[in-house]
């Protein structure tokens, strides 16, 4: 991985065996939440199935959107290795759109950052790149996508797509993001990943995206018709290397 000068890869895993999710950032917060329409905000929870975990919900109205963010935006591709990884399940998955990966801003409070209807982007961020899900969409699978400087990514969104990536109601599934500089001038190298149900789906690009942006642990869920659905994450794992 291009990260000379660093002195090595710290790992955070969020497991939510502490509870430190809020609406806000403060001391002892880890996590800021976001609702936006009749969602109901990430809260730490349990279960016989899950055990402790996350929790989320979406109401049965279109467009309520749920996001769970780092409560800092730390993430600057410069330092050479970032990597967020998030395991979470939905029990309805027929009206759903996600965003996972890294975003400019902490809470967008509405709509996702990046959304996909037929096959036309709109990104609401400047600067993010996310694996992308959205039920607008002509194909219902996993993309990939970023966006620089308010500028989108010109690769071809059959590029983009994970033919077979689609998500699965009450199974758990893993989406990861690893980015890793590759010098001055140059975009971030990405590496997409999507796992579920024994299969597993994988795409890497050298994006526009700056080494030098600003960015922060992202992930969003939105309605797309008047269906509810309940999100669980069981664990968010992050990586970043420390430069000298």
């Amino acid at each position: 991985m291009g990260n000379t000068g660093s002195v090595g890869v710290i790992e955070r895993l969020e497991t939510f065996m502490v509870d430190d999710i809020n609406t806000a950032a403060g001391n002892g917060i880890g996590w800021v939440t976001a609702v936006a329409g009749g969602a109901t905000a990430f809260v730490r929870a349990s279960s016989a199935a899950a055990g402790i975990h996350c929790l989320g919900v979406i109401s049965a109205a279109d467009n309520d959107l749920l996001e769970l963010c780092g409560d800092e935006i730390f993430v600057y591709g410069q330092t050479g290795y970032n990597m967020i990884e998030v395991l979470f399940q939905a029990n309805v998955v027929t009206a759903l759109a996600f965003n996972i990966g890294f975003n400019d801003d902490s809470l967008e409070a509405s709509p996702l950052p990046i959304e996909l209807s037929g096959t036309t982007w709109t990104t609401n961020a400047t600067d993010a790149i996310m694996l992308v899900l959205d039920m607008d969409a002509t194909n219902y699978e996993v993309h990939c996508m970023w966006v620089d400087d308010g500028n989108d990514t010109s690769e071809a969104i059959a590029d983009l797509r994970m033919r077979g990536a689609s998500l699965q109601a009450d199974k758990w599934a893993m989406a990861r993001l690893e980015l890793q500089d590759r010098g001055s001038g140059n975009g971030l190298r990405a590496t997409f990943t999507f796992a579920q149900d024994g299969k597993s789906f994988q795409k890497e690009f050298n994006t526009s995206l700056d080494r030098d942006i600003a960015l922060v642990p992202y992930i969003g869920f939105e309605s797309r018709v008047a269906t509810a659905s309940n999100i669980r994450i069981k664990y968010i794992k992050q990586a970043q290397s420390i430069a000298d």
